[in-house]
């Protein structure tokens, strides 16, 4: 798509600087199109659309393939999952409280002509509807200095948790599953359903430093609770769905 200079300033993409412009945000390549969000050199604001780092391909890379009716991703920032994989359902929807990346996700689903993909302003607990598969790339709790110069984006405190868990467990159908990246301490043992969690940051981390994983959680499905460990490589740099299989079945 290509878009005047007036249509990009107007959509906050570009601003006039005397007889030029400059870049106000990113537009990066994903693999479903074009994810637009803060310029990684962006001066710290609490409204913040982080530059995506590895939580977000680790995140997208654990779903499984397959074409579902429906999938909801909570606290979507500017929608990486979902602009990533887009054809892993037919109707998408993301939530997110923070106003600027709803406008940027929105803006990211236009640029890649992505008509299936809506973004909603609100809570993770008054997602629209349910779906059978719900996903969350989690900030990380109780961070040190988590609101050092108003920036908010990548960290919250635990009530976000507290929230999470029965949110996600509200929008997932019957039969469905909720994949979650998160710190590993956020991650309940006590869950219902089936819970398989693949941590792969390294396990002998200095103390204070997080681990962090993928949550694959079934909620209707007979108790079980699988973890293991997968050590990154360049030929697998990011969790993958397969990693779900190999936890199962002890592989990892």
């Amino acid at each position: 798509m290509r878009l005047p200079l007036d249509a990009l300033c107007a959509a906050g993409l570009l601003e006039r600087a005397g007889t030029g412009v400059r870049a106000v945000a990113a537009v990066l390549p994903v693999a479903g199109g074009l994810l637009v969000c803060d310029r990684a050199d962006a001066p710290p604001r609490s409204a913040q659309v982080c530059w995506p780092d590895d939580s977000s391909y680790h995140l997208a890379g654990a779903l499984a393939p397959g074409r579902r009716t429906r999938w909801l991703d909570l606290a979507c920032g500017s929608a990486v999952a979902p602009l990533e994989r887009p054809g892993l359902a037919q109707v998408i929807a993301g939530v997110d409280l923070n106003p600027r990346a709803v406008a940027f996700a929105r803006l990211g689903a236009a640029l890649s002509g992505i008509a299936h993909l809506a973004v909603h302003a609100g809570d993770i607990g008054a997602v629209p509807g349910t779906a059978p598969l719900v996903t969350c790339n989690a900030p990380i709790p109780d961070a040190p200095g988590a609101t050092a110069g108003g920036v908010l984006w990548r960290h919250t405190d635990a009530s976000f948790f507290a929230r999470l868990w029965p949110a996600a467990r509200a929008a997932v159908e019957p039969g469905g599953e909720v994949v979650i990246h998160a710190a590993r301490a956020a991650i309940p043992d006590d869950l219902p359903g089936e819970r398989v969690v693949c941590i792969y940051t390294p396990l002998d981390l200095p103390p204070g430093v997080p681990a962090f994983a993928v949550l694959w959680w079934r909620p209707d499905a007979p108790p079980r609770l699988a973890i293991g460990h997968r050590a990154l490589t360049p030929a697998r740099p990011h969790v993958d769905d397969r990693d779900r299989d190999d936890v199962l079945a002890g592989a990892c």
